[in-house]
């Protein structure tokens, strides 16, 4: 089984702390939490009484620093990420370098995204060498991690491809994500260079 905190501790440093960037969707930001997709979540309320700290008109990073330092915030970050995307995929009953890559960019695309990759990429693999035949009926790409995409994935994984095959699959269809977002929208170039370390595979090249 894949542990949470394996898969965990690279977003958590990929995430970084505090901002608010002009142009950004999200809005206001911490620990890749932003608050215009997540304003319910219950660090908002400590974090808006941070805001009376000095540190906070000095800037993002001084305000970040400020906030690592208040007990509890960074375990409403982490239980966040536990509750809303590991255990709600059930990541755990996969093999750890799949969780790990489902896990970060399902942060990044979405659930429903990273389980669509993961469908295309499975499509793309159905086929037995040996065989030459399909091994199972293509999946619908509806972003529902459900039995069929986790049987789909055993085939593969059985009789077709590795886990390191497989993320390094996945970490070429996210990269062309952020490339065509990228080139069709110039608002979106500034954050290229930050999603572009999202798109690291074990063992071919480290995190920058």
């Amino acid at each position: 089984m894949a542990i949470f905190e394996k898969a965990y501790d690279p977003v958590r440093q990929w995430e970084g702390g505090w901002c608010n960037v002009e142009g950004d969707r999200g809005g206001e930001t911490y620990a890749g939490i932003a608050r215009n997709f997540w304003p319910g979540w219950p660090g908002w309320k400590t974090i808006d009484g941070a805001k009376q700290h000095t540190s906070f008109r000095s800037g993002a990073r001084a305000f970040s620093r400020h906030l690592d330092g208040i007990p509890g915030l960074r375990d409403m970050v982490e239980d966040w990420y536990r509750t809303e995307w590991w255990d709600r995929m059930s990541l755990g009953t996969l093999p750890q370098t799949l969780a790990d890559e489902l896990f970060e960019q399902a942060v990044n695309l979405g659930r429903g995204g990273a389980v669509r990759s993961l469908q295309r990429l499975c499509n793309a693999l159905n086929y037995d060498k040996s065989g030459k035949r399909a091994l199972f009926p293509d999946l619908a790409e509806d972003g529902a991690l459900g039995s069929k995409t986790l049987s789909a994935m055993a085939d593969i994984l059985r009789k077709r491809s590795t886990p390191e095959d497989m993320v390094h699959w996945l970490n070429c269809l996210q990269g062309a994500h952020y490339v065509a977002i990228a080139a069709k929208n110039p608002g979106n170039r500034q954050f290229l260079d930050g999603w572009r370390t999202r798109t690291y595979c074990p063992g071919h090249n480290e995190v920058n």
